[in-house]
């Protein structure tokens, strides 16, 4: 298998944390992209040129972050990354949901930041950069629940990603007022699959 991946892409992180987490890195090769650019390997491959992308040795495509991590689970018992059923599922969806809007607002954040300064949208840094601190504060209160201290979850590779997303991000400082998500980001960040997934600028 051949996973495309960038190097500033939280997904393609969050694809990478989850195939090292089920021990498949001596199965996947990684293929280390610059999507946007016309002369990039992956438009042969993916049309939509977007990161994480999945080639099974079949020749068979996989795009979309949630799809490859579904697969990736689906290779090695148990699956630790689906949705549990009973009592448990609507909150693990709620918190799914949550963390992907933040994963999701602190991206476009991130890709504002990169464009030339006369191009960039001061109503879109104020707002994202809004929407992450009300969502910093919402999981300083929230990261106590269970579905964010077993093992690797979505939910938590989803929020991890999120706030990991402070190193492009000069002005998203939100470790000072959230010391309970601190904490929890620290014991994250020490977990072997993450430290294996970091990306080599950063190695």
């Amino acid at each position: 298998m051949k996973l495309y991946v960038t190097t500033t892409s939280p997904y393609a992180r969050l694809a990478m944390i989850v195939m090292h987490d089920k021990g498949l890195s001596d199965q996947v090769d990684l293929v280390w992209t610059r999507t946007r650019q016309p002369e990039d390997p992956l438009l042969s491959v993916n049309p939509s040129g977007r990161v994480p992308f999945l080639m099974l040795a079949d020749g068979t495509g996989m795009e979309e972050t949630d799809l490859i991590v579904d697969y990736f689970d689906a290779l090695v018992m148990p699956r630790n990354y689906s949705v549990p059923e009973g009592d448990e599922h609507w909150p693990f969806r709620r918190f799914e949901a949550t963390a992907r809007s933040m994963l999701d607002g602190t991206s476009v954040w991130a890709r504002e930041i990169k464009r030339p300064p006369e191009k960039q949208s001061s109503e879109v840094l104020d707002h994202e950069r809004r929407r992450a601190i009300r969502l910093a504060d919402y999981f300083e209160g929230a990261i106590y629940d269970k579905v964010f201290q077993i093992g690797l979850t979505k939910p938590q590779i989803l929020l991890f990603c999120a706030l990991d997303l402070e190193r492009r991000i000069p002005h998203f400082s939100w470790r000072t007022e959230h010391p309970n998500l601190r904490g929890w980001f620290q014991r994250m960040e020490d977990l072997p699959a993450v430290i294996k997934s970091l990306p080599p600028e950063n190695t």
